[in-house]
């Protein structure tokens, strides 16, 4: 039973909640700022249905079963690589698993390989099967391989193979695919082309020769404009009247053959300039598009649209491309290798800083939990432990902060230390979200602080209390409380006057009890018994001792008159035993109880 009308309100409070608690969820739950945890009958989570650890909502499934293995591929040959189906089905008739996420595509020109991430060529993401290519130029062998939405892997099918690419036959030739280009030198020969098949425009320059003319074969109308160049003309033999107008083009005038004495007043303006024709000088408005600008040819220098690729390029001294500003973001280089990366464009925008192997990576990423939200996370690079890879990560969401060292695989599952703060409460401990008995934290309120975890106090050595409870002025309540929730029961209390009640058996270091039962040598004869065997603490020992007796002195009306007990002491009082006396009127057996208290 309680000790008083507070606790006994404390009680009703905590049913009532629970009794509130259930009705909500009977009626239809409303979790706020929460999460809900579905564990099996092990003890194992297996979801979190609510508020996840990144600040986003909704189902988050974690530690599912691995699925069954999915039925054998169908592999055919294709141009250019292979062809992989799967028909929705799974080895044995297993029935597909609810939380069935995809189905990856592995081959490998290797027999009986193990599907890795390197062997992985892409993933078949519907329940209902499908048909993927995979490019390869070398025969391959196929497998399969289904996931959960947790990422468990299930055993792999069958291997199939090995199948290669379709060779190339005339019909698969489209018209015009072959192009000059793709054919070998000598490979076209007289006899493979047909009676004027080949007209001049297909002729390269300067392959047909002097001696393969005859004489008065080319006549003037035969001769095409530009054909004849000066280097085959007889000095002076073109005259001015010989000249057409407009006859002769910028590019047929030498360097510097033309000065300004010999241009006529703007003669010369924008769409007369041809390109490289400006050198070191300043141009003022207008557009360029679709040019290629850089500071130098080599070396180090900065690009604007290299190879058309619609970037920004900054190479260092040795030529090594080391910075880059493009559609996908800002990226610089170190010259250790180091990589800073901005991507604007990612699920969360994120700044990312890459070892010089390139192997890990830490990042700052910014999450929207919310419209108008701006969330931040700071996360280390990954490093294995014996539980799997891990990171540390410190994030910033509305209107909370939590520090904590998270899964790589999964960031709402988190092992170890942590701290988690928010506008009414603070939380320091440890916490490990697969296992609720490891918990130990404080949790801090408004004007509380709870400890949730076996308490251990080690102080240094000084000169100070090692423990203290000090009220300040006007406290009424108790200085010290300790309850039983499973007897509902206080088991020690200490009130402001230093009151202590103990709510069961009080033994200490220093005090021992006992019971002795002596016999009389004879009527009024004092008779002893020693007591051995204890270990008392302290340095000064004091006895007692009581006669467990009905007849505790003389009685003149007794009969026979005389049967009492007239005394019992104790001597030789140690932290290892005592003498227990006795004297009575008579030689009944006596019960005597004892104790010895130390200080």
């Amino acid at each position: 039973m309680y000790n008083s009308l507070a606790q006994e309100v404390a009680r009703l409070r905590r049913e009532v909640a629970e009794i509130r608690k259930g009705q909500r969820v009977a009626h239809g739950a409303s979790i706020e700022n929460a999460a809900l945890e579905v564990k099996d009958d092990t003890g194992s989570l297996r979801a979190i249905v609510g508020q996840q650890a990144d600040g986003t909502s909704g189902i988050q499934v974690v530690n599912g079963p691995p699925p069954p293995a999915p039925s054998a591929p169908g592999v055919a040959s294709v141009l250019g690589g292979v062809t992989v189906s799967w028909d929705g089905l799974f080895a044995a008739g297993a029935v597909i698993p609810l939380d069935w996420s995809r189905v990856e595509v592995h081959a490998s020109s290797t027999p009986s390989f193990d599907p890795l991430p390197t062997t992985l060529q892409t993933t078949i993401e519907t329940a209902q099967g499908a048909t993927v290519v995979v490019p390869t130029d070398v025969p391959v062998y196929v497998r399969l391989l289904a996931r959960n939405t947790s990422g468990a892997a299930s055993p792999s099918s069958i291997e199939v193979g090995p199948y290669g690419p379709a060779p190339v036959v005339a019909d698969d030739i489209l018209d015009g695919i072959v192009t000059e280009v793709k054919l070998a030198n000598d490979a076209v020969t007289v006899a493979k082309i047909a009676a004027a098949a080949v007209g001049t425009t297909e002729i390269a320059d300067d392959a047909i020769t002097t001696p393969k003319v005859t004489a008065g074969a080319i006549l003037a109308g035969q001769i095409a404009a530009g054909a004849v160049v000066t280097d085959k003309l007889a000095a002076e033999a073109v005259t001015a009247a010989k000249i057409a107008a407009l006859a002769i083009t910028t590019d047929k005038i030498d360097a510097n053959a033309i000065t300004t004495s010999k241009l006529a007043a703007g003669s010369v303006d924008a769409t007369a300039l041809k390109a490289d024709a400006i050198t070191g000088k300043t141009i003022t408005g207008g557009t360029i598009t679709g040019s290629l600008l850089q500071t130098a040819t080599s070396g180090e220098r900065i690009t604007v649209n290299e190879a058309g690729a619609n970037k920004v390029l900054v190479y260092d001294s040795t030529g090594r491309a080391v910075g880059e500003l493009s559609g996908d973001g800002l990226g610089l280089e170190g010259t250790s290798g180091a990589i800073i990366w901005i991507d604007p464009d990612s699920t969360y925008p994120n700044l990312r800083f890459y070892t010089a192997d390139g192997a890990n990576s830490a990042y700052i990423n910014i999450v929207e939990a919310a419209p108008g939200d701006a969330d931040i996370g700071i996360n280390s690079g990954t490093f294995s432990t014996p539980g799997g890879a891990m990171r540390w990560r410190t994030f910033f969401g509305r209107d909370f902060w939590a520090a904590e060292r998270i899964r790589t695989s999964s960031d709402t599952v988190n092992i170890g230390g942590r701290i988690f703060m928010d506008g009414t409460s603070a939380t320091v401990g440890y916490q490990d979200a697969t296992s609720a008995t490891q918990r130990a934290d404080v949790l801090f309120t408004p004007g509380n602080a709870q400890l949730r975890a076996r308490l251990l106090n080690t102080p240094p050595a000084s000169s100070n209390t090692a423990l203290l409870v000090e009220t300040a002025a006007g406290h009424t309540g108790y200085m010290l409380r300790l309850f039983n929730d499973d007897a509902a029961a206080y088991r020690f209390s200490v009130d402001l006057a230093g009151n202590t009640t103990i709510g069961g058996v009080l033994s200490a270091p220093n005090i021992a009890t006992g019971t002795v039962t002596i016999t009389p040598a004879a009527a009024y004869t004092p008779t002893s018994i020693p007591v051995t065997g204890l270990n008392v603490a302290g340095s000064t020992f004091r006895g007692y001792a009581t006669a467990n007796s009905t007849v505790p002195g003389y009685r003149a009306s007794a009969t026979p008159p005389g049967a009492g007990v007239t005394g019992v002491s104790v001597s030789n009082v140690t932290s290892t035993g005592l003498t227990v006396w006795v004297n009575r009127e008579n030689t009944t057996n006596t019960t005597i109880n004892w104790m010895v208290i130390g200080s």
